[in-house]
């Protein structure tokens, strides 16, 4: 399995459904619980947060849809 293996769609949802209820797990977290390796998860989430699809604070762990991300420009 490598990181485009990984719809980025899918990986938006979750960071989504981590931002509307912080209780549920952080993005990396949840695509470890689907089975993705932590460091093809954190790569994959690393690579959107550097073409600028997610956003985050201190860690990658807990990232969130950036504004572009959720009204892109068309």
């Amino acid at each position: 399995m490598k990181r485009s293996d990984i719809p980025d769609d899918h990986v938006l949802g979750l960071a989504r459904r981590w931002r509307e209820d912080p209780a549920a797990p952080g993005v990396v977290r949840a695509l470890m619980s689907e089975g993705i390796p932590e460091k093809l998860a954190l790569a994959k989430v690393e690579h959107m947060i550097s073409r600028r699809l997610l956003e985050c604070g201190v860690s990658p762990y807990y990232a969130w849809p950036a504004l572009f991300a959720i009204f892109p420009f068309t």
